[in-house]
């Protein structure tokens, strides 16, 4: 860019007195600029000789001026005085504020944690209150250590129980008892002793429908007897501590759980989208423990309101659909249809389908699954009675296996073949879910759809 001159409109400024007194070159941010610069005893300082006057009552003129101060001048006057550095201060303090809660990418940064999430990733979630403090079992794994995420991210204090069978997404900035197991019961938190929760997520679980069906007792040991435990140990927890004479001791108030959409096995056509009041129809012992994880649940809930007095604890089951997202592993077997084929992709190798293809299923990303269960979790009841509840997590939206392997194939610009092998026993036909329930029971809608979380997902 070409500086201005004198032939290019751009004119020293002339005073009354500019034929005596000659000019000089100044610069001002690279721009030249010229002005009248009188010799230091042709200037004044007004004012008084008290020396604790504000310098921003003090005045500086042009003594050969009998009009007042240039408007450079007044400038240089505002940029000495008091009122110029409060407000340079403040504008300084908003930019690092700002350098630190956002970034470019719009994200914000957390209260714990090195998580930097959206607003829509945490939207409907408060800041934690002083001592809430979170068990989370499975906390190691896909769906847990988002929620670890999202938990640390909002302020809350964590502990994670995990015994590493379906992940090692350690945070240091959450407790870890690890590898700790849930069908052992010495293996949960010590009761007394300085641990205290206020709330309690139960995700660890045996996870395949496959694996079930080859391996029942596994899934009964875990799903269901690993629950069991959890559910007595909150209970103990609370007589515990409803005995005890310390004041830091805090109440267990709400239990959220995993349970599946797997419960509703291949429904009659009539009930789709499925509502939570369709009737049970499992075909694996992966279902059958979910569901009968939700009877502990609920038995849970009744025992505590049989007793009189005493801390309550609520509950509430999830029953997941097709979970997606960052962390799940590809290289595991029994993981979601979603890693198996971008993984496949990515090498150009062949995607398998069990079936025809042209199953359906509702794919909810991850991070809103995280949302769900973190929010259904800081639901608090008006009723003095513990609750019992259970919720879909959904997109309200299906598509078949066949359109997703053909949108994988795209994002990932492979040249990978489709391969189509025998369906899978346990596996359902139709899965089409309805979320109204979870929207108005709990304030949850998913925010991310499919394909937007098929694009984050392959990232």
């Amino acid at each position: 860019m070409q500086r201005p001159s004198s032939t290019d409109g751009f004119h020293p400024i002339k005073s009354k007195n500019s034929e005596e007194q000659p000019t000089r070159e100044r610069s001002f941010f690279d721009r030249p600029v010229s002005y009248d610069d009188a010799s230091p005893s042709s200037l004044e300082i007004g004012g008084t000789d008290d020396a604790s006057e504000a310098w921003s009552d003090m005045q500086v003129r042009h003594s050969q001026e009998a009009g007042g101060a240039s408007l450079i001048e007044h400038g240089l006057n505002f940029m000495r005085s008091t009122q110029f550095f409060v407000i340079a201060a403040v504008v300084i303090f908003l930019l690092i504020v700002a350098l630190l809660t956002t970034t470019s990418q719009g994200v914000v940064a957390p209260i714990r944690g090195e998580a930097y999430l959206t607003t829509n990733e945490f939207a409907g979630i408060r800041i934690a209150k002083p001592n809430e403090a979170v068990l989370i079992t499975g906390g190691l794994g896909f769906i847990g250590s988002h929620v670890v995420d999202l938990l640390l991210h909002r302020g809350f204090s964590v502990t994670i129980l995990d015994d590493e069978s379906n992940g090692h997404n350690h945070n240091r900035f959450a407790k870890e008892l690890v590898p700790h197991d849930i069908t052992v019961v010495g293996d949960l938190p010590e009761i007394g002793n300085g641990n205290s929760f206020t709330h309690v997520i139960h995700l660890a679980a045996a996870i395949s429908v496959a694996e079930s069906m080859n391996d029942p007792d596994k899934y009964e040991r875990i799903n269901y007897g690993g629950s069991e435990k959890v559910f007595n140990w909150i209970r103990n927890y609370n007589q515990h501590v409803s005995q005890s004479e310390d004041d830091a001791a805090t109440f267990i108030h709400k239990v959220t759980a995993a349970s599946s959409a797997a419960v509703y096995g291949d429904p009659d056509p009539t009930l789709l989208p499925l509502r939570e009041t369709a009737p049970y129809g499992g075909k694996s012992p992966y279902a059958d423990t979910k569901f009968r994880m939700e009877g502990l649940m609920r038995e849970f809930v009744a025992k505590q309101n049989e007793a009189s007095g005493g801390p309550k604890a609520s509950a509430v089951a999830l029953r997941f659909f097709n979970v997606f997202g960052p962390r799940q592993d590809p290289k595991n077997p029994y993981s979601g249809v979603i890693s198996l084929f971008l993984e496949a992709a990515l090498h150009d190798k062949d995607i398998t389908v069990l079936g025809d293809g042209e199953m359906t299923r509702d794919f909810v990303y991850v991070k809103d699954v995280a949302r769900a269960i973190v929010m259904s979790l800081l639901q608090e009841s008006t009723d003095n009675e513990a609750t019992f509840d259970n919720f879909n997590v959904c997109t309200g939206k299906s598509i078949t296996i066949n359109t997703l392997a053909d949108q994988v194939r795209q994002k990932m610009n492979s040249s990978s073949d489709v391969k189509h092998l025998a369906p899978r026993d346990g596996d359902i036909r139709e899965s089409t879910c309805n979320s109204e329930k979870a929207a108005k029971g709990l304030q949850f809608t998913s925010t991310v759809t499919q394909e937007e979380g098929l694009e984050k997902t392959a990232m």
